[in-house]
């Protein structure tokens, strides 16, 4: 049986579109074949005893990070947690016999396009080469704010959101170990035009802004 541990690395936490797109791919897996984990970096930052979640990520088979895309990056929070993590490895090298895991990732971002995850794809692979684990692939997903607002009103499986679910599909394929192929980065979205996903979008935030177009438009001028 595969040992998969799933890192939540959104500032969110449970609220986040990654704590969703995370639960559905534990979902989709065979429990039969995956023993899965979880870890949440929020939750992580609290804790006193961090080196023991990083005893239990060397032991894994695979682990995925999950994660918003932050300025074509990292969370700093995440990116806090990656450092220790890397820290904590050369303090405790591991044995030339331990296993070594498999590194994926699901990352989203605010724009409709997935490929707009590329660059923090990039660092993810590196920096699994950097700790020593074998990258596997990602998957970028565009529009992740609509995909956690309608995560139960709009199954994942549906015509909309079709891409996103085939990814994950490959995702919990390859976890499982039924795959051994290469696979390249995955770029998906929802499958809507633009112009709605922006009219949309621009309706939602002004909603969350609780001020008028007129207001969030306000310039604020200075004189030298």
């Amino acid at each position: 049986m595969n040992k998969v541990c799933f890192i939540n690395g959104s500032p969110r936490g449970k609220n986040s579109a990654s704590k969703g797109l995370i639960d559905k791919v534990m979902e989709m897996l065979d429990v039969q074949k995956i023993q899965s984990h979880e870890l949440s970096v929020v939750e992580w930052n609290k804790k006193n005893a961090k080196e023991e979640d990083f005893e239990l990520m060397r032991t894994m088979d695979a682990i995925v990070f999950a994660f918003p895309l932050y300025v074509d990056a990292i969370p700093s929070s995440l990116l806090e947690f990656m450092y220790a993590f890397h820290e904590h490895l050369i303090k405790h090298p591991c044995p030339k016999d331990c296993k070594v895991p498999k590194v994926y990732s699901i990352i989203n971002n605010g724009f409709i396009e997935g490929k707009q995850n590329i660059n923090a794809l990039q660092i993810m692979a590196h920096y699994s080469a950097r700790i020593g684990f074998i990258w596997r692939f990602g998957i970028g997903i565009g529009a992740g704010e609509f995909i956690r607002e309608t995560m139960e009103v709009i199954p994942l499986s549906s015509k909309l959101k079709q891409g996103i679910y085939k990814g994950l599909t490959i995702l919990t394929t390859d976890l499982e170990g039924q795959s051994e192929k290469e696979q390249s980065n995955i770029m998906t979205n929802p499958s809507m035009p633009k112009f709605i996903f922006t009219a949309a979008a621009s309706r939602h935030w002004l909603k969350e802004a609780k001020i008028s177009r007129k207001a969030l438009s306000r310039r604020v001028w200075s004189e030298a």
